[in-house]
């Protein structure tokens, strides 16, 4: 059986920057391989259209341009996030807001992005939301181990790599890296990012109607007065 838009393929591979000489980023071998897949924009578009065809036992080989792996870097991804959305229980989560960090959090629609520190001032964190592999080359090599039909089981919601392609791999250094993690597109509101870590959420019901964006952790009217950010926006 090929691949095609409604199969899932068993694929055992590895991920280099660049060239076959760069940097292993990812692999999984044939003892554990990992779960493509294809038809449902689970992975990095250049996955579907280089394997498209492919058998099983079929080795294969393909570089990936940044618009085919994770998009080019987008300076726009650069977003000034006020402390106020690190804000829990009243309290600031001084423990997350170091330089480097990567912290789960979500866009004002619920959306799940992960954002990496890239300066502290008084009010606000300087963050960077593009996905750690935007504008990157990657080298990909490896063989396509089984190949079948999707069944309504494998579309149900299920654990993994978070993305619902019921990968497995532990071997991974960028776990959402072939399942398509999406290169860190998501929406902004408010003029800010409209984002609150993970476990700052709590239920403030208030019976305020609001037709503008909250200016402190720049939330949608919508959320406004429910406590996204722990804003006190009320």
């Amino acid at each position: 059986m090929k691949i095609t838009g409604n199969t899932i393929a068993e694929v055992a591979y590895k991920i280099k920057l660049d060239d076959q000489h760069g940097e292993m980023i990812e692999f999984a071998d044939e003892r554990s391989p990992r779960s493509m897949m294809f038809g449902y924009q689970k992975m990095i578009p250049g996955f579907e259209t280089h394997m498209d065809g492919m058998e099983p036992g079929q080795s294969f080989e393909f570089s990936l341009n940044p618009e085919e792996a994770f998009g080019n870097y987008n300076e726009n991804l650069l977003i000034n996030v006020p402390k106020t959305a690190f804000f829990v229980n009243g309290s600031l989560k001084e423990d997350l807001l170091f330089l480097g960090n990567e912290i789960a959090m979500m866009d004002s629609h619920g959306n799940p992005v992960n954002g990496k520190v890239l300066e502290l001032t008084e009010e606000n964190v300087r963050m960077d939301f593009n996905h750690g592999l935007a504008g990157k080359n990657l080298f990909v090599t490896g063989q396509v181990i089984s190949v079948r039909e999707i069944t309504e089981a494998d579309l149900a919601p299920q654990g993994g790599c978070g993305s619902g392609c019921g990968c497995s791999s532990k071997k991974s250094k960028a776990e959402d890296s072939c399942c398509g993690g999406g290169g860190g597109h998501h929406e902004h509101g408010g003029g800010g990012c409209g984002c609150s870590t993970e476990g700052s959420h709590h239920d403030h019901h208030h019976d305020h109607e609001y037709t503008e964006d909250c200016p402190a952790c720049g939330n949608p009217a919508e959320l406004r007065g429910k406590g996204h950010g722990d804003c006190q926006c009320a």
